[in-house]
Parts: C-alpha cells; sequence; structure tokens
C-alpha cells in the first residue's frame, strides 16, 4: 500500500510537472524564434550598406545565409514553417549574393530583392514583438526594412541622401 501511494504521488507531479512545461511551451517568447536573429543579421546588413561598408555587410551575409540554412524554423508552428519554407531558398541565395562579394553597390542589388522577400515573411508570420518598418526610396523605388523610423537608406553611398526615403508600412 505504501509503495502503491508513492506511485501515485510521483505520477501526480509527473502529469503536473508535464502540463505546467508545455502551458510554458505554448507561450514561445519572441526571443526564441531564429526569425528575431535572422531580423537583427539583415538590420546589421542594412545598416553596413547605408554606411557604404561591404566589408561587413558581406560578413553579416554570410551570417545570416548560415542562420537560414541551419534551424530558421525555430519557434514556429507547422503552418509558419511551411510559409517560410516556400521562401527560404530565395532568403539564403540573396544572402549568400551579398556575401560573396564586398563591393557594396553589387551588394545592394540582391539587398533589393532579399527585402522584397523578407518583408513578405515577416509580414506574414506576424511574430515580431516590436515595430518593424518598411521604408521606401521614391528616387530608385527600392525597399528595406528598419527598426526605426529614422531614414537610413541603404541604397546610397553619399550622406547627402542616407536620408532619401519615408515609411510606408508598418508590421
Amino acid at each position: 500500500m505504501k509503495h502503491t501511494t508513492r506511485s501515485m504521488k510521483t505520477f501526480s507531479f509527473i502529469l503536473v510537472f508535464v502540463f505546467f512545461k508545455s502551458a510554458i511551451n505554448a507561450q514561445v517568447p519572441a526571443s526564441r524564434y531564429n526569425m528575431g536573429k535572422i531580423f537583427i543579421d539583415y538590420i546589421a546588413i542594412k545598416n553596413a550598406l547605408a554606411d557604404n561598408d561591404g566589408t561587413t555587410a558581406e560578413v553579416k551575409a554570410n551570417e545570416l545565409a548560415g542562420l537560414l540554412a541551419s534551424q530558421p524554423n525555430k519557434g514556429l508552428n507547422y503552418g509558419q514553417w511551411k510559409f517560410l519554407a516556400s521562401h527560404l531558398e530565395q532568403l539564403i541565395d540573396d544572402s549568400r549574393s551579398i556575401g560573396s562579394t564586398s563591393y557594396a553597390d553589387k551588394q545592394r542589388l540582391f539587398f533589393a530583392k532579399l527585402s522584397k522577400t523578407m518583408y513578405t515573411v515577416l509580414k506574414r508570420l506576424k511574430i515580431n514583438t516590436t515595430p518593424i518598418y518598411e521604408q521606401y526610396c521614391p528616387r530608385d523605388k527600392l525597399y528595406w526594412l528598419s527598426e526605426t523610423t529614422t531614414i537610413k537608406n541603404p541604397y546610397h553611398y553619399r550622406k547627402d541622401m542616407i536620408a532619401c526615403g519615408n515609411v510606408i508600412d508598418t508590421l
């Protein structure tokens, strides 16, 4: 009888532990999403290009490609992962293309494509916990994402053009 009571208490403890662990995992904080890390690398590329620093953009693009190729789905549910998977090859290709050169003007061509795909993915996943701003340069008709409303145009190397653009959407 004593052994049965101990077994029941152990079983009850395990059952409660599993229940609470499941409840905790059901609400995955944004920091547990690899998409957050992916966005941070994207922003580092954007800022490097705005500073006309092709070497840093090259390094960050290779980091981004590595993260995209490893576990980009961490924290995502099946539907989110399926959507991301349909855009993953394009994200990886554009990241690798940026990472294949330190020439900023060449990187900017691929960054425009990366930005378009990144916007599509982030808009659909709806996992960000802070605002993400889509910005637009009317002169060049190009888009990019930013973590702030301050315009820091990644498509121009001249300091007088760094503020060219405006916020057109908020995610």
